[in-house]
């Protein structure tokens, strides 16, 4: 009888832990990202000034712009209606 690889388990146990993927911090207006602040420093109060169109981003300011964004789906809601 041949046995499994005895690794197997291991490799297995691994395929089912998710990595943990630091991101950078990004504009939701121009989608400009800023390498410098990631999103694990925005959770702790930092925030950015978008190096391309200027506005200022913090946490509060991203989840608003975020519940807009998901409430303009819902509401099929045009940019610029």
């Amino acid at each position: 009888m041949v046995r499994g690889f005895p690794y197997q388990d291991a490799a297995t146990a691994l395929a089912d832990v998710e990595p943990v993927v630091q991101r950078d911090a990004t504009c939701p207006l121009c989608h400009t990202t800023d390498a410098s602040l990631s999103n694990d420093a925005l959770a702790t109060g930092e925030g950015w000034r978008c190096t391309r169109c200027g506005q200022p981003w913090d946490a509060r300011r991203l989840a608003t712009a975020a519940a807009y964004a998901a409430w303009a789906v819902r509401s099929d809601v045009s940019p610029g209606c």
